[in-house]
């Protein structure tokens, strides 16, 4: 169904960045302008969300009205809708807490249309249809983050953003190279012609064309490192703590999310297709890099004394159990971590900002200088309990269901290591969070001048509204999601089954056409991709 509405979430987050940049200076302007921005973004969500249906289950944009495939096209479905109504509440939550807690210089300078920037970036991500313009969204959104990673100009951060641009450059040149490539060989990157040349090939037996693996690869190789994937994923602790929380939460929660989105989005239909000898490699290596990134990164979270060092290795290790919900190519498994990824980029966003306010108050985030924060802050107490046990997954909290959905298909699957490897990592989840709870929310501080029980050398209690608030919404959508368990899992189901069979997607992008005459291609250069394909 064409619907021009997409485009919003690419134009919105434009307007932000130009309106608080001519505000700059004047940041109550700024604050107002970019709350009514990420507002109007996340109801543009939530509408189109709902004009999804069986009926309707794919929204497209043609850019200029270019006929497919070979226009810019923008497509929304179950998928990136729930993403996108995610991301825009974290957002929104994470823009709040920063009126309290950042630094009213930085906040008078490019915070703002940086922040932003960022979330055009996130948002075209999630929408583009083709690989040329994911590429093109990414670099928005990295350059975006380059900049917020900055703000401040301290020392620890130049050194890690230092780490951070290096291996985001060497992503991104990987990619341009291997999307020329890919196009050199296929004659198209737009998602719906290569899950139709990889259905072509699956139904009619025929090789896919020389190097096509190489490039799934390279592919996953890009896509890996900006979803923290094991063994790319050691540059994301080193930077997460040293940026201001409300910067952080929005990185944990969306940054490697785009990258996780991708491979869920076109391993299962094209590049990892299962039925397709020429792409076995790639499928083994997906369950590895699950495995891997579960166990090893949970068991670094144990080893740490940063309480946003924790959250970022735990967040790792969660990467792990999206990357095994595509490894195992079922449908159920796409739902379990379309559901999980929804609940978790809440739930870690919330975490991150709770730190912001344990800063704030406490002057750290150590655990070895923390303590007596449950009764010093009993509201910021009850909020990260809440967090913390969606996030370890207890019923009926969100984290649960998309987990034990996982768990289930699985055991159905006979992915014994990874099931295992799974159950390994929830307890140790449960066990770092713990550690986290008992010492610093009702310990002894060891440090003078920070929180204790009492409250008596911490003074009079800042006002935190906005902070408040804004780890409050992501307590009261992360609660809400797990206990309208039923609606959310069923909507999963149907927004992942076309990842599974994308003859949907690719008549609702291409033309019905294109699937009732699987062998027919289009005219002009695509003669010679189908001939290579038949061949």
């Amino acid at each position: 169904m064409h619907n021009d509405w997409i485009a919003l979430f690419v134009i919105l987050p434009m307007l932000g960045g130009i309106v608080t940049t001519a505000l700059r200076g004047h940041v109550m302007l700024q604050r107002f302008a970019g709350l009514c921005v990420l507002g109007a973004t996340a109801i543009t969500a939530w509408t189109l969300a709902f004009m999804i249906s069986p009926e309707t289950p794919v929204l497209v944009s043609w850019m200029g009205a270019w006929q497919p495939p070979f226009g810019i096209a923008l497509a929304l479905d179950g998928v990136n809708a729930t993403l996108l109504v995610v991301a825009n509440i974290v957002a929104i939550a994470a823009y709040m807490h920063s009126f309290n807690t950042i630094a009213p210089a930085l906040e008078r300078g490019w915070f703002h249309p940086l922040f932003h920037l960022l979330i055009l970036g996130v948002n075209f991500s999630f929408i583009t249809g083709d690989l040329f313009n994911l590429f093109v969204a990414f670099e928005i959104m990295l350059m975006a983050s380059y900049a917020l990673i900055v703000l401040g100009g301290g020392r620890a951060q130049l050194a890690q953003a230092y780490k951070y641009v290096v291996l985001n450059l060497v992503g991104s040149t990987v990619f341009v190279l291997t999307a020329g490539l890919l196009y050199g060989v296929v004659g198209t990157l737009n998602y719906a012609d290569l899950a139709r040349i990889v259905s072509e090939a699956k139904m009619t037996g025929a090789p896919l064309p020389t190097g096509f693996q190489t490039l799934s690869v390279m592919l996953l190789f890009v896509f890996a490192l900006k979803g923290a994937v094991f063994p790319l994923w050691f540059w994301l602790p080193d930077t997460y703590h040293t940026m201001p929380s409300s910067i952080s939460a929005l990185f944990a929660a969306l940054l490697s999310k785009v990258g996780v989105y991708a491979v869920l989005r076109l391993f299962p239909a094209v590049f990892a297709s299962p039925g397709i000898d020429g792409l076995t490699f790639v499928q083994q290596l997906l369950p590895i890099a699950a495995g891997t990134t579960m166990v090893i990164a949970i068991i670094c979270a144990l080893s740490a004394v940063n309480v946003r060092r924790i959250l970022a290795m735990i967040l790792i290790a969660h990467v792990g159990y999206l990357i095994f919900g595509v490894s195992l190519m079922r449908p159920g498994a796409f739902a379990g971590a379309l559901h999980y990824m929804g609940q978790e980029m809440i739930v870690m966003a919330g975490l991150m900002l709770c730190c912001g306010m344990l800063e704030k108050r406490a002057g750290s985030v150590r655990l070895d200088e923390l303590g007596g924060i449950a009764k010093a802050m009993p509201g910021l107490g009850v909020m990260f309990f809440l967090l913390m046990i969606g996030l370890t997954g207890v019923p009926p909290l969100a984290g649960f269901y998309g987990k034990a959905l996982l768990l289930r298909e699985g055991i159905d699957a006979h992915a014994w290591w990874l099931v295992g490897a799974t159950v390994f990592t929830a307890v140790l989840t449960l066990v770092a969070m713990l550690r986290i709870w008992v010492r610093a929310f009702w310990g002894e501080t060891s440090a003078p001048g920070l929180v204790v029980p009492d409250g008596a050398e911490a003074g009079p209690a800042p006002r935190y509204g906005f902070a408040t608030a804004g780890i409050a919404l992501t307590v009261f959508v992360s609660v809400g999601y797990g206990l309208a368990a039923e609606p959310t899992l069923a909507w999963a189901t149907r927004a992942t089954a076309e990842l599974d069979d994308p003859q949907a997607y690719i008549a609702a992008v291409l033309g019905p056409q294109d699937v009732a005459e699987p062998h027919t291609a289009p005219a002009g250069h695509h003669d010679t991709v189908a001939m290579e394909v038949s061949r």
